[in-house]
């Protein structure tokens, strides 16, 4: 009896560590950004983002717990001239050097969450939607750079970019997360 019941246990110590989610990897931030008349668009990333995530056996949990900062200067866009005309106008504030990022709920029916983006001092809740796929939380939204209390250094950048953007930059940005999970 005693076998059966240790069996028993540990049997379900084992399906409930098979199914807890664990970070298998690092974080993926992608971001997109828009110019020119036709909303031409122009991908990135970040290369300096810290993540802290605790592993647990439900999604909700494990997503909710994940707390994120990214460090403005290490913009990526494959682009040094591009990086550097991003980082010293949209960026320059002292209080825009750091982006925080945590997600308030999941809502695991219609596959949607809401991200806590903090950037520029200014708080916003992000709506996004997400998929999972081969090991992977995929979450996709839009944020508007506006909202962050960003429209002298935005106008700044616009003013900067104008000949590259055919005068005209789009304040809106794609934003988009991958957690490797396993």
């Amino acid at each position: 009896m005693k076998k059966i019941l240790l069996s028993s246990i540990l049997a379900l110590g084992l399906s409930i560590n098979l199914n807890a989610y664990e970070i298998n990897g690092d974080l993926g931030v992608k971001w997109t950004g828009f110019k020119t008349e036709k909303k031409a668009p122009v991908s990135g990333t970040f290369k300096d983002i810290k993540l802290s995530i605790q592993n647990n056996s439900d999604l909700n949990k494990f997503l909710t717990s994940a707390k994120v900062e990214i460090q403005t200067a290490s913009f990526d866009s494959k682009n040094p001239f591009r990086d550097k005309n991003i980082t010293s106008t949209l960026f320059s504030l002292v209080s825009s050097k750091v982006i925080k990022g945590t997600i308030k709920s999941v809502n695991e029916n219609n596959k949607s969450l809401v991200l806590n983006v903090t950037m520029n001092e200014v708080k916003k809740e992000v709506p996004m939607t997400y998929n999972i796929k081969d090991g992977e939380i995929i979450a996709k939204g839009s944020i508007e750079i506006l909202d962050y209390d960003m429209k002298n250094p935005f106008i700044a950048f616009a003013q900067k970019c104008a000949s590259f953007h055919a005068n005209k930059s789009f304040s809106d940005v794609n934003i988009e997360f991958t957690i490797p999970f396993k």
